[in-house]
C-alpha cells in the first residue's frame, strides 16, 4: 500500500447496512485502489453480521484499512453526515456497499479534480444488472423542469452534470459541507442523493460526469433500506410515497405536481387495479398515508446535517466561494 504521503487526498465513503458479502467484495476493491485514498471510512448500520464477515472487517480495522464507525439507528442520511464530519480528504467519493470497480475508480475521480480547480463534483459512470451503456438521452431526462434527476449514469460522454450518485459520486467537502450535507428526513435510500444533488446544482457550482470513473453496482437486494412495494398490484407504499411527495415539493414546490400526477397513474389508477377496486383503494391509501407523513415533516423543514452557508438565493449563496463557484453551464 502506499504511504499516507502518497495516498491522494480523497476520503472514500461507504455507508452499510445489514449487508454481508457484497460488503466484502465493495472493501476488497477499495483497499486496492492504486493510488490508494487517504483513508476508508466505513459507517456500519447494522446490528450483527455473520461470521465471516464480522472476521473481515476485524482484520481491516486491526491493519489500519479502514476507518470503521457504528451507527445504531439505520438512517443513511445520517451516516453520511457523520462522514462528511469526521473525514480527512478534502474530496470525499461516496460508494454503494455492493459495487464492483477495478483499481483506478479513486485515481480516475482525483484526475478531475486535479485538472481542474473549480470543478466542485464528479458523477461517476455505472452500470446495474441487465443494463447496457447508452450513447443517448431518454425522453424523461429532457424535460425543462425535472428532466435533470433523469441523467443516465450509464451514459458514456462526458458531460455536465448535477445528478451525483452515493452509488459513485465524489465532491469536494467544503462543498458538501455549504449545501447543507444529506437531508436526514430521507429516512430510506431513495432520492436522498438526488436532494442533495438538487442543492449543488442550486449553488450553481461546476459538475461533471465522467464516464471513466466506473462500476458496476451489484443492487444486492439483501439488506438496504429502500422502500418497497405492497404486492404485485400495490407497487409504491406508503414509505415510497413519502419520499416522492417530500422530494417533489422541497425541490420543485407546485412544479413537482406534474411528477406526483405522473406517478398517481402509473401506480395507482392503473388498468389491473381499476378492475380490482379493493387494491384501487388500498393503493389510493398508501398514497394519503404517504403524502400526510410528507406534509407534517415539511412543516418542519429540512433536517440537514451542517447549517446553510446563507438563507439567501442560491444564485447570491454562489459568490460566496471566490474562484471556485462557476455557473453549471460553464464550458468542461
Amino acid at each position: 500500500m502506499m504511504t499516507e504521503r502518497e495516498a491522494l487526498d480523497v476520503s472514500v465513503v461507504v455507508v452499510t447496512y445489514n449487508r454481508e458479502e457484497s460488503l466484502c467484495t465493495t472493501l476488497r476493491c477499495l483497499i486496492s485502489q492504486q493510488p490508494a485514498p487517504r483513508e476508508i471510512l466505513v459507517v456500519d448500520q447494522s446490528q450483527q453480521h455473520e461470521t465471516t464477515t464480522e472476521r473481515f472487517l476485524d482484520q481491516l480495522i486491526d491493519s489500519g484499512q479502514i476507518n470503521y464507525l457504528q451507527q445504531a439507528e439505520p438512517n443513511a442520511q445520517r451516516a453520511r453526515n457523520t462522514a462528511i464530519r469526521e473525514a480527512s480528504g478534502s474530496v470525499l467519493l461516496f460508494v454503494d456497499d455492493d459495487i464492483s470497480a477495478g483499481p483506478d475508480l479513486v485515481g480516475k475521480h482525483w484526475q478531475n479534480y486535479v485538472a481542474d480547480t473549480e470543478l466542485a463534483a464528479v458523477c461517476g459512470f455505472y452500470t446495474e444488472p441487465g443494463e447496457s451503456p447508452i450513447d443517448f438521452f431518454p425522453s424523461e431526462s429532457q424535460d425543462p423542469v425535472a428532466g435533470w434527476i433523469y441523467f443516465p449514469h450509464c451514459y458514456t460522454r462526458r458531460t455536465s452534470c448535477h445528478s451525483l450518485a452515493t452509488c459513485n459520486g465524489s465532491i469536494r467537502r467544503e462543498v458538501a459541507i455549504r449545501i447543507g450535507g444529506f437531508d436526514e428526513n430521507y429516512t430510506y435510500t431513495h432520492l436522498d442523493d438526488t436532494d442533495f444533488s438538487a442543492r449543488l446544482k442550486q449553488l450553481g457550482a461546476k459538475a461533471i460526469h465522467d464516464p471513466e470513473a466506473h462500476l458496476v453496482h451489484l443492487k444486492e437486494m439483501r439488506g438496504g433500506k429502500r422502500p418497497g412495494r405492497v404486492n404485485e398490484y400495490v407497487i409504491a407504499d406508503s414509505n415510497r410515497w413519502y419520499t416522492w411527495c417530500y422530494f417533489f415539493w422541497m425541490n420543485f414546490r407546485w412544479q413537482g405536481r406534474s411528477e406526483i400526477l405522473r406517478r398517481l397513474r402509473r401506480c395507482v389508477f392503473r388498468r389491473v387495479n381499476v378492475v380490482r377496486p379493493w387494491y384501487l383503494l388500498l393503493a389510493l391509501g398508501h398514497f394519503i398515508a404517504g403524502a400526510t407523513r410528507a406534509m407534517k415533516v415539511i412543516r418542519g423543514g429540512r433536517k440537514l446535517g451542517f447549517p446553510l452557508a446563507s438563507n439567501r438565493e442560491p444564485e447570491a449563496v454562489a459568490t460566496g466561494w471566490p474562484g471556485q463557484i462557476r455557473n453549471e453551464r460553464a464550458k468542461l
